[in-house]
């Protein structure tokens, strides 16, 4: 049974050769994903004035509608719309982004960078699995944090499940992942802790170090999962020596 070290080793040695488009995978979807920024829309929305809209007394909102104040508006419409198919596409992107991860772990394949964008044929599905989730982590949540935590981390491998299973329901691969998680949610707790001290070195550099702890903490969390399956991880150079994967 690997421990966290073990792991982190081995996310080092399946990033080895590998750092470039492990990094630039991850600024993509970062990227991507920060255009959901609910606070930035919500701040961008709020420069409208509302009251004079709604009051039915367009002349009054429209005599300070300036050229300014309609790129403003324009803006905040398109970084909506944005927000919007950030949110329904997040689910396929993340299962995109657990892909890449898993092939260059446990087939010792660099994928693509177009890889991330493989899932989105199972959008909807993933979208659900990410409501189902979140879901239950908040109601599980409302009794205390810790059950929301240990929930958080029972339903962890579903996503992962679901990128290398298309075909599984949200609720199989819910109940897959609780019973891979059976009596390994500390050690997947473990393996997160330790990346705190790179996590407080990343934050030193404004956060761009990110842009490889990131990759080295999706490599370390997809041989995790690999492990949790039964499967052998291969060292870097070697084929898959398990004949039935």
């Amino acid at each position: 049974m690997f421990t966290a070290s073990e792991f982190r080793r081995i996310a080092r040695d399946k990033l080895r050769g590998h750092w470039g488009r492990s990094v630039l995978v991850t600024f993509i979807v970062s990227l991507i994903c920060g255009i959901s920024g609910i606070y930035s829309l919500m701040r961008d929305l709020g420069h409208m004035d509302y009251d004079l809209l709604f009051s039915g007394n367009y002349s009054d909102f429209f005599a300070g509608y300036t050229v300014e104040t309609a790129v403003d508006t324009f803006g905040t419409l398109v970084l909506f719309a944005l927000s919007i198919a950030v949110i329904l596409l997040s689910g396929a992107l993340a299962l995109g982004h657990h892909k890449y991860y898993i092939d260059l772990v446990a087939e010792n394949r660099q994928d693509e960078v177009s890889v991330i964008f493989s899932r989105f044929d199972i959008f909807l599905k993933a979208m659900g699995l990410n409501l189902f989730m979140g879901l239950f982590i908040w109601l599980w949540s409302l009794l205390f944090i810790v059950p929301g935590i240990i929930a958080a981390y029972r339903y962890r491998l579903a996503p992962y499940l679901m990128t290398e299973n298309p075909g599984l329901g949200i609720r199989e691969a819910v109940n897959m992942s609780k019973e891979l998680m059976d009596g390994h949610k500390w050690r997947l707790f473990c393996l997160e802790l330790s990346f705190i001290g790179w996590g407080i070195l990343s934050a030193l550099t404004c956060s761009i170090g990110d842009l490889w702890l990131q990759p080295y903490i999706s490599a370390a969390t997809a041989a995790f999962y690999i492990d949790r399956t039964g499967r052998n991880i291969p060292m870097a150079g070697e084929s898959n020596p398990d004949p039935a994967v």
